[in-house]
């Protein structure tokens, strides 16, 4: 299909609850060793998706780490296009 993303197939873990005879059914993102994994089998993670979220995650790093709150805030302000506030 032309619309259908290549690197989003069926997971290839396999589910205890049937003794590792069912694969999982969701959908699995390719990860580099060539297998497809979920997120719930060691998939990709998608990161803080709120802002209080963000503003946790930025404070540990070395950049940020003797800056204000609201300092940060307007940096992920800037830096994103839209957002969803907590």
């Amino acid at each position: 299909m032309p619309g259908r993303n290549k690197l989003l197939k069926q997971c290839e873990s396999y589910t205890r609850g049937s003794k590792f005879t069912v694969r999982c059914r969701c959908k699995g993102n390719l990860m580099k060793t060539g297998h497809y994994r979920c997120k719930f089998h060691a998939g990709m993670s998608t990161g803080p998706t709120s802002i209080l979220g963000q503003l946790n995650s930025l404070k540990n790093l070395p950049q940020y780490k003797n800056k204000t709150d609201e300092y940060i805030l307007n940096a992920i302000r800037k830096n994103r296009k839209y957002y969803r506030e907590a």
